[in-house]
This record gives structure tokens, sequence and C-alpha cells, in this order.
């Protein structure tokens, strides 16, 4: 144990011959000062976006109540205008039918026929003619050359028709309307 205490005696006395370290003194910082306050850099940015905003609301509205027209001047009824349930009369007409009378047996047997109605004419919408295969547009439908549409074959498409044929070989030629 003297060992001990001699090394912590001989440390002792090599810190004592030391001269003692001079305090550096740092110089504390102020804070900086800020310059009188500049309300425009703030209040300018804001009306800016405020009048944006009111010009947008303001053409928005505007666009919403006006009244589109065609070319010709004819007015239209704006989107307010077009649905107003208050608006549209109704009326029930009431028909009074006579009792039924007694069926007989012979109209029994055979239901009667309906009345025969015959398909709606088929419309030609459009045609495009390529020299390899053309084509047409015929009551929404594509067709080509031989396709079958109802109750007729496309015989031929022209630049400006397309001629159809019935299975009893009567033709009708569809022409594009100006």
């Amino acid at each position: 144990m003297s060992r001990i205490n001699d090394a912590l005696k001989r440390a002792q006395r090599a810190q004592n011959k030391q001269p003692p370290v001079p305090e550096v003194r740092v110089p504390r910082l102020l804070p900086a000062e800020s310059r009188p306050g500049n309300a425009i850099g703030w209040i300018l940015p804001g009306v800016i976006g405020f009048l944006i905003v009111a010009a947008c609301l303001l053409i928005g509205m505007a666009l919403l109540t006006r009244t589109v027209t065609k070319s010709n001047s004819e007015p239209r009824l704006a989107a307010a205008e077009l649905v107003k349930p208050e608006a549209v009369p109704m009326s029930v007409a009431v028909l009074k039918t006579p009792p039924p009378q007694p069926a007989s047996p012979a109209s029994l047997a055979l239901p009667p026929k309906p009345p025969s109605l015959s398909p709606p004419e088929p419309k030609l919408q459009g045609i495009v003619y390529a020299a390899t295969q053309p084509w047409a547009i015929v009551d929404g439908q594509t067709v080509h050359v031989g396709d079958q549409l109802g109750a007729f074959r496309v015989k031929e498409i022209s630049p400006r028709a397309v001629t159809l044929e019935k299975t009893d070989g009567s033709q009708k030629i569809l022409g594009l309307d100006k």
C-alpha cells in the first residue's frame, strides 16, 4: 500500500508544480437585432391570393348562371331551368271499356293473330371506302360486303351508297344523306 500512497503523493506534487491554466473568457453573443417589421412582406401575398380566389369564384358563378345560346342566337335553357317538376302538367285519362263478353267456343280454339309489324328500314350512318375492303355503319353495326344484316345481305358498298339484298332477290339501296 505504501507504493500506492507514494505514487499518489508524487502525482500531487507534479500537479502543484505546473502553472495554473488561465481561464479563457468567451464574450457572450448577443441576439441579432431584428429589423423593424415589414408588414408589406406578408400582407401583399395575402391580398393577391385573396383576389385570385375571389376572381375564380366570380367566374365560376357566372358560368353556372349564364344561358347557353346556339350559333343562330336561339336561346336555350340554363341548367337550373331544365328540371322543374312542378312545371310538368300531369293528366290522366281513364278509358272505359265494356265488360268482357263470354267467349264462344270458336274463339277459344285459335288465339287472334297479332298485327304483323314490318321491321324498321335500315339506316345508313357512314361509309369508309377503301379499295381493298370498304365497310359501312348501318343501324350502329359495322358491315362488310357479304355480311348479313337482319333480313338483308350486304351486296355492294360504294363511296356514297350501300346495296342490300333480301333472300327473295329484292334490293334496297341506302344512300348517305347530305
